[in-house]
């Protein structure tokens, strides 16, 4: 049942890309209602939590560990954060960026199949939870300002090169998606940074492979510095507008292709989050 609510979810977040995205296909303005994409979002929210839910009667454990849980747990998180922000603000824009990550997620975690995840030591079971928990929270808040910083680029290139199309009237205002950016790191690096700080009581009583500990200490610690440089640069005001997209666009990017490198070379089945 869980593997059918996620195709479900994975239809829901690809139908509320297409309804955003339908100005860049008419001559004219849609007459769709602009909570469309909220309503798309929410339904796709729901049959995913559902799915979690399924997953963790079927299995009995959290969908934290293992490949494709932890990544379909992020496309959740990422998915109820972007419903927020769309509920709102009432602009479905943020779903361009958001939904499609939310699409790869799933379908990876698809592909990669639902096995039941390796089990975690009785007495650290509560670490494993509240770290990969705040991990994935955080990550999920650093993927909103990736997507509020690549909405932001977009709509800076259009101004710059004065087309004033589809692109420029469904996107938000460059204050606005530079705010987003801002308030997403400002509260994603606190988070990150419980999510490290309980690796250390997670990974402290772990006897397991001490290269797949390194792995993912060295990757925790990689998200939560590339964060924490982004982040504080943005409170002093040395970082803004177009700058600041930028480095929020190369860290996220630099940070997800670490992660598939380490999850390659740790294989899908280890407990690597």
């Amino acid at each position: 049942m869980f593997t059918e609510l996620h195709f479900i979810a994975l239809t829901g977040y690809a139908l509320t890309v297409a309804v955003v995205l339908i100005p860049f296909f008419k001559l004219r303005d849609t007459p769709a209602s602009q909570m469309v994409p909220a309503v798309l979002t929410g339904i796709a929210v729901t049959a995913h939590f559902g799915g979690l839910v399924s997953y963790a009667r079927v299995f009995g454990a959290l969908p934290l560990g293992g490949f494709a849980p932890s990544l379909s747990s992020l496309a959740f998180l990422l998915g109820l954060l972007s419903l927020g922000i769309q509920w709102l603000t009432r602009e479905g824009a943020i779903a361009i960026i958001a939904g499609p990550l939310g699409v790869l997620l799933l379908s990876v975690a698809l592909a990669g199949g639902f096995d039941p995840a390796p089990p975690a030591p009785a007495q650290d079971n509560a670490w494993f939870v509240l770290h990969i928990g705040a991990s994935l929270l955080g990550l999920a808040l650093m993927t909103v300002a990736f997507a509020a910083a690549a909405l932001y680029l977009v709509q800076h290139r259009s101004l710059k090169q004065h087309h004033f199309g589809p692109a420029f009237q469904i996107l938000p205002p460059l204050e606005h998606l530079d705010r987003l950016n801002q308030l997403a790191l400002t509260l994603g690096f606190p988070v990150l940074t419980l999510g490290v700080l309980l690796s250390a009581g997670y990974l402290g009583n772990d006897t397991g492979a001490g290269g797949a500990r390194v792995a993912h200490l060295g990757w925790g610690l990689l998200s939560w510095l590339v964060l924490g440089a982004i982040a504080a640069q943005r409170l002093r005001g040395t970082l803004t507008g177009r700058r600041a997209a930028q480095a929020s666009v190369v860290g996220f990017s630099a940070i997800v292709v670490t992660y598939f490198m380490l999850v390659t070379l740790a294989g899908a089945g280890s407990r690597f989050l």
